[in-house]
């Protein structure tokens, strides 16, 4: 039987059939302000333990302190599992220095320190814009290798719309692909989750509503 990653909401889970594939590679894609974030965090707090950490990287997209600043307003937000089995870490500046290359090396470096059980990448959409062709694809390769050799559990989150998926490159090495989007009617707002992917398992399809609280 697969094992499987809780999203710790039994709702979420009951969708994907008991949770996410443990150590497959899960995109979660949507616009901006449908949740992504929430969501990937949701996932690092509901598995973090200390035999296991979990490992949240940020780009150059969503700000290091703004990730911070409002997971802490959530119920699952734990602060006294910082720096003990969730660990925060900007790639900002080692992807503007030595770009895809140093990034590379940083992220095996930090799974060797941690050896996560989780790993996030927050915006990834934001490393395409450093490189392109042959030399993005080569470096998808090499980290997906890097990561399910470990093994963690990947999420690479990015403002991807659904006409993206067929194009750009890292669609073809995920294992799992989650789109959250929002909709208005009036005065009403409602947001929809729907899994597009599920590689080797079933999952329940269409689409799903939720609310961000």
């Amino acid at each position: 039987m697969t094992e499987r990653l809780s999203s710790g909401h039994s709702r979420l889970d009951g969708v994907l059939r008991g949770g996410l594939p443990a150590n497959a590679i899960n995109m979660l894609i949507g616009l901006p302000g449908t949740g992504k974030t929430i969501l990937a965090q949701q996932f690092v707090f509901a598995n973090a333990t200390p035999e296991r950490p979990a490992l949240y990287l940020a780009t150059v997209s969503e700000p290091f302190d703004k990730i911070l600043h409002y997971g802490q307003t959530l119920r699952f937000f734990d602060p006294e599992a910082i720096g003990h089995t969730v660990f925060y870490e900007d790639l900002g500046t080692v992807l503007n220095e030595r770009g895809l290359a140093g990034v590379l090396e940083h992220v095996s470096e930090l799974i060797k320190e941690h050896r996560p059980g989780v790993t996030v990448i927050d915006s990834f959409k934001a490393l395409s814009a450093y490189a392109e062709g042959a030399e993005y694809r080569r470096f998808l390769h090499e980290l997906a290798g890097r990561l399910s050799a470990f093994p963690t559990s990947s999420f690479w989150l990015g403002e991807y719309g659904e006409d993206e998926i067929g194009i750009a490159p890292e669609f073809a090495v995920a294992d799992a692909i989650i789109c959250l989007s929002t909709a208005r009617a009036a005065e009403r707002e409602t947001r929809s989750l729907r899994v597009l992917k599920l590689r080797g398992s079933d999952f329940a399809s269409g689409l799903h509503g939720y609310r961000l609280s």
